[in-house]
């Protein structure tokens, strides 16, 4: 069933807690990544090997459990933080070796102009003020700092047909392409935009990811171009985008 109408109302802060720590500790710390979790951290560590930064600050905001934060060590020092006190807790036992803290990035004491990268991954449609929440990240930022961002597509999330039903604990404020862009434009300079992993099977989408239009559209093309050719178009269920801070 798909909430293509989300609330407006946003749950007190304990109530969100209670979501991600209960929704961190049924998806997250069974160790088992979905695809497309995996897909989109292969991504983020796909564009932190070509910036090629030398032992960068890196800031993981929204980490959950921390099983990326981990990940992201092999590039620098790591910083998590995430509203689930709980699963903080437990990170924080798993891996002592990186700062995980908990708590509200809103109301955080995080140093300001410190962090050369920040990655932030499906965590800016739980949000209810994006763009102080964009803002606040800036701040954290280095001058030239980069940012690594990815959010659920709405194009694609509206039409997909199979996303849970919103949980009072949860905010879901799902963004486009260009409201996305829009966004981050005021603080960021954008130096990619794109989509990755194509689904949704409604609307569009229905012929768009017809099986069997793809495997005929697939006999005349390389191999693995149909799906980068929807990526480029904005079909794919993830945006994702690195941005540079304006100086």
């Amino acid at each position: 069933m798909i909430d293509s109408s989300p609330s407006t109302l946003v749950p007190q802060l304990d109530k969100q807690q209670e979501f991600w720590n209960r929704w961190n500790a049924e998806a997250r710390e069974s160790g088992k990544l979905d695809l497309a979790s995996r897909a989109r951290a292969e991504k983020t560590l796909a564009i932190l090997e070509l910036l090629a930064l030398s032992h960068p600050r890196i800031l993981e905001v929204g980490c959950g459990t921390g099983w990326l934060s981990e990940e992201l060590t092999r590039f620098g020092t790591v910083v998590g933080i995430d509203l689930a006190i709980g699963v903080i807790t437990r990170a924080r036992q798993r891996a002592p070796h990186i700062q995980f803290l908990a708590g509200d990035v809103m109301q955080s004491d995080l140093p300001r102009d410190h962090f050369d990268v920040i990655v932030c991954l499906e965590t800016l449609s739980h949000i209810a003020d994006q763009q102080a929440f964009i803002d606040r990240l800036a701040s954290f930022l280095t001058a030239s700092g980069h940012l690594i961002l990815t959010t659920q597509n709405k194009f694609v999330f509206e039409r997909r047909g199979d996303v849970m039903p919103q949980d009072p604990g949860q905010i879901r404020r799902w963004l486009n392409l260009r409201e996305v862009g829009k966004l981050l434009l005021s603080r960021f300079d954008l130096v990619t935009c794109t989509t990755i992993e194509p689904a949704g099977h409604n609307g569009i989408l229905r012929i768009v990811n017809s099986a069997k239009l793809n495997k005929l559209i697939e006999y005349f093309l390389p191999r693995g171009s149909l799906k980068s050719i929807k990526e480029r178009a904005g079909l794919g269920q993830t945006i994702v985008v690195l941005a540079q801070k304006k100086s």
